[in-house]
């Protein structure tokens, strides 16, 4: 009986060491040892938001994720699906847009030394963006993955950030990417 609690014990050790150990994704983003903080952030070099169309990137995003297309670049009925809590939202409600990558975020981590062309096309790229809920995009803000990660879909979410990350030759610091590990083992595990 004892060698079969050991033996359960042992293997039970292995898994867990295993869990931390395995740095499954490998998202193949640059790391740095943590965020830095650049000088001079201002939102508007990001050029928000440019023409898309007959609308404005915004209006863009919000019309790839509602249930209705817009009328006049408005959303006037449906349902708007927010990836981050996995549920729609009606139309008619407060709906802001992320950057998944926040812009703050991405000026610390070398955007910074980015001319205003491939600024403004990062703060408009629609890889980089999401229509959610006001409450989520608040509670958001400015922050990584280390510090925030939505509700539900988290790995969707890390990979689209690693995504961003690579496209746009962004470092991400080392505890954001071991968060966005960790979720995708857990939805490797889990099945979501």
């Amino acid at each position: 009986m004892k060698s079969y609690y050991l033996a359960a014990l042992s293997c039970v050790t292995v898994l867990i060491g295993a869990w931390y150990a395995w740095p499954f994704p490998r998202f193949e983003v640059d790391t740095v040892a943590a965020r830095p903080n650049a000088a001079g952030y201002n939102r508007d070099d990001f050029g928000i938001w440019q023409p898309y169309g007959a609308c404005s990137t915004r209006e863009a995003i919000l019309e790839s994720q509602a249930s209705d297309p817009l009328h006049d670049c408005h959303a006037r009925s449906g349902t708007v699906y927010d990836p981050y809590s996995g549920t729609t939202i009606p139309a008619t409600s407060p709906i802001e847009i992320d950057h998944i990558f926040p812009l703050s975020a991405a000026y610390d981590m070398g955007a910074s030394e980015w001319d205003r062309e491939t600024k403004v096309r990062f703060g408009n790229d629609p890889l980089n963006l999401v229509a959610t809920s006001r409450k989520l995009n608040q509670e958001k803000s400015d922050a990584l993955p280390a510090e925030w990660l939505p509700p539900t879909n988290r790995c969707e979410y890390s990979r689209r950030l690693a995504d961003i990350a690579r496209k746009y030759s962004l470092p991400l610091p080392s505890a954001d990417v071991r968060a966005m590990q960790r979720q995708c083992r857990i939805a490797l595990l889990t099945g979501n």
